[in-house]
């Protein structure tokens, strides 16, 4: 007798030998804990927790847990990365998009500045 299949959120989990192509798809599903620097002035504080290398990007993974209690991810940049280099976590950080630079390839860079907190 065959256990029956439920997905992560305990639904009932379609037949997987037998898929057909979906007629519809969703919008795009976005991560509500990814932070964005999307224009300059965008700023995010908190305690820095953890400190990875992303393997899609090659750049910086950074979790920060912001004074409101959520946890937000974020990717770095070359420049950004250089910043937090020598910051151990645990440690209070506030990261601001300050400015962009335009490179010699002609793509842009966004700069940014970091601070670190004591309590």
């Amino acid at each position: 007798m065959q256990k029956e299949q439920k997905d992560l959120t305990g639904k009932k989990a379609g037949n997987i030998d037998k898929i057909k192509r979906p007629k519809t798809w969703s919008e795009p599903i976005e991560s509500s804990n990814f932070f964005r620097f999307e224009k300059i002035g965008d700023t995010i504080e908190g305690l820095l927790i953890e400190k990875s290398i992303s393997s899609r990007y090659d750049f910086g993974l950074y979790t920060i847990k912001t004074f409101e209690g959520e946890q937000k991810r974020f990717h770095g940049s070359s420049q950004l990365d250089d910043l937090l280099i020598n910051i151990a976590a645990p440690c209070y950080v506030k990261i601001t998009f300050i400015d962009t630079q335009q490179m010699p390839s002609g793509q842009t860079m966004k700069l940014f500045e970091v601070r670190t907190g004591e309590n």
